[in-house]
Formats: C-alpha cells, sequence, structure tokens
C-alpha cells in the first residue's frame, strides 16, 4: 500500500521525496558512475557542475509543472540512491507532447525491483493525480535493465527516434491510462 502527495510519497520499501540541498552529494556520486551513465545521453559521467545543473533543471521542472522526478530513498536510510518520476522530455521533441516516466539508480542498487517499485508508483501519480491518458520511457537500446522494467510496468514499444544531440537511436516505450 503506498500514501502520500505528488511532492512525498512512500510504498513498501522507499519514500519519494523532492529534493534537498544535502542531495547534491550522493546525486553527483550517481551521475558520475560510468556504468550508471553508460546509456543515458552521450553515455558520459557526469563532472560536480554538470551533475549540480542536472539538479537544477530537475528542482525547475517541480516548480514549473507541480511534478517531477523525486529522489528515491530507501526507508530507513540517510540519502537518496537515485531518481524516479515523470518529466516533460524536451530534450526529444520528436515525442512531445508527452510525459515521460524515467528512473536513475546507483549501481549497487540494480536487480532489487526498486526501479520497478518506484516507477510503479510514478505511474499511479500520472493516472490519478495528473489525469494523463499516456506516458512514455525512452531507453537506449543497449539497455536491457531499463526495458525489463519498462516491461514490468506494462509497457509497449512505440517508435523508435534519433536522439537529436547524440544522434543514437532511443527506443520509446508507452503505456496508456488503463481503461
Amino acid at each position: 500500500m503506498a500514501t502520500g502527495t505528488l511532492t512525498e510519497v512512500e510504498t513498501e520499501r522507499l519514500l519519494l521525496r523532492t529534493w534537498r540541498a544535502s542531495d547534491a552529494g550522493w546525486f553527483a556520486a550517481l551521475n558520475a558512475d560510468p556504468r550508471v551513465m553508460r546509456f543515458i545521453g552521450d553515455g558520459r559521467p557526469l563532472d560536480r557542475s554538470g551533475s549540480d545543473a542536472l539538479l537544477e533543471r530537475i528542482r525547475r521542472h517541480w516548480d514549473e509543472h507541480g511534478y517531477g522526478l523525486w529522489a528515491l530513498q530507501p526507508r530507513g536510510e540517510e540519502d537518496g540512491v537515485g531518481f524516479v518520476g515523470l518529466a516533460i522530455p524536451s530534450f526529444l521533441p520528436a515525442v512531445l507532447p508527452a510525459v515521460e516516466l524515467g528512473w536513475r539508480l546507483r549501481h549497487d542498487r540494480w536487480g532489487r525491483g526498486l526501479a520497478t517499485e518506484g516507477a510503479r508508483m510514478g505511474l499511479a501519480r500520472a493516472w490519478d493525480d495528473l489525469g494523463l491518458k499516456r506516458v512514455i520511457s525512452i531507453i537506449h537500446p543497449g539497455n536491457a535493465p531499463s526495458l525489463s522494467v519498462a516491461a514490468k510496468l506494462g509497457m509497449r514499444r512505440g517508435r523508435d527516434r534519433l536522439h537529436p544531440a547524440t544522434r543514437r537511436r532511443v527506443i520509446v516505450m508507452e503505456v496508456d491510462r488503463p481503461a
């Protein structure tokens, strides 16, 4: 059973919350990990200034839209281990208008179902709080774990696109609001 509001949600194992100033350090470590960033953007890790700029964009998205990517924090722990949530994928104009469900986790937390658990809550909020009719996820073709999460969420493959900056092919997964 999950409880919460759009800005803070609890699931069985997770607290999904808006961002704190103290999150910048662990977030920078997440984004500096080559294993984590392998299939993100151009595949290169972010330095601290790049990570801080991304965190600022995430905060700004919350301010502008009233929803966004939550810090993903296991219950009972002090720091986050990634993010999950909803955002407008403005980096890929070919899919707009759309809302993307995205996730990113520390390497040592992969394979435990945390991304799926958090993403299920993201979908619930998309349907129940935002009234969305469709949600997408944009995934690099080589990212088998993320494709597996999308499949567990009931997403189906849409039309592949080219990332305008990297010219890499990306898979667009999509799911419609349940009837």
